[in-house]
């Protein structure tokens, strides 16, 4: 807008301009003016705004009522953008989720425990793991996936899909109430390149049981 005339750039080429933000700007450029809100709102911002290969991921999705498909596709851009980011998505075969993180717009993943491989190591195996439906968790943990993993006793354990162990972190309470604990960082500039994760415990004594595994979330730093 030029303050000396009062000319107004046109809504698309403001909103055109705010496209090439970030999704805390384009936010914070909603306050300007209301044909600022009005271009910051529009489906030209956030579609730039999603990840690029969005529509192939809601086509995936499996969540019933409104993280369907369906329902996903009916939302305007911004809407779908703050949905992704608030309610993860089931996709594939409802072992996997997907969401958004809400400050940067990049896709986060989880691995839920049946994506993962859950074994014992070492000569003394006297661990088992069982499964359960999440319907059997407390009210307050609810799992986003069917069924969790639960280990019920054993000197050793190893969950893969950093061999670094737990390295002195403690794990920190979620906003859906399960604990999380870091295990590691990686980068890669390849596109298809392959990434091991391995958290594991090879320590005998005391004995471990009672560990609840909702899965392996992959966030961008």
């Amino acid at each position: 807008m030029d303050v000396t005339t009062g000319a107004v750039l046109p809504e698309e080429c403001i909103a055109t301009i705010i496209s090439f933000t970030s999704p805390r700007d384009a936010c914070r450029a909603s306050l300007v003016s209301p044909i600022f809100r009005s271009a910051a709102g529009s489906d030209l911002v956030w579609e730039r705004l999603l990840p690029q290969d969005y529509q192939q991921i809601i086509s995936e999705s499996v969540s019933p009522g409104p993280s369907s498909s369906a329902s996903l596709n009916i939302l305007s851009k911004k809407d779908l953008y703050f949905h992704l980011c608030d309610t993860p998505i089931l996709i594939g075969n409802g072992n996997r989720s997907f969401a958004i993180d809400k400050l940067s717009g990049k896709k986060c993943y989880m691995l839920g425990a049946r994506e993962l491989s859950i074994i014992n190591i070492g000569r003394r195996i006297t661990s088992f793991w069982e499964w359960i439906s999440s319907a059997e968790m407390p009210v307050l943990a609810q799992s986003r996936f069917s069924e969790v993993a639960r280990l019920g006793l054993g000197h050793w354990l190893r969950i893969r899909d950093t061999p670094e162990g737990y390295d002195g972190r403690l794990p920190s309470m979620r906003e859906d109430m399960w604990m999380e604990i870091e295990i590691g960082e990686f980068f890669t500039d390849q596109v298809d390149s392959v990434v091991e994760m391995c958290l594991m415990d090879t320590a005998c004594d005391p004995c471990k049981s009672g560990l609840v595994v909702h899965g392996i979330e992959l966030r961008p730093k």
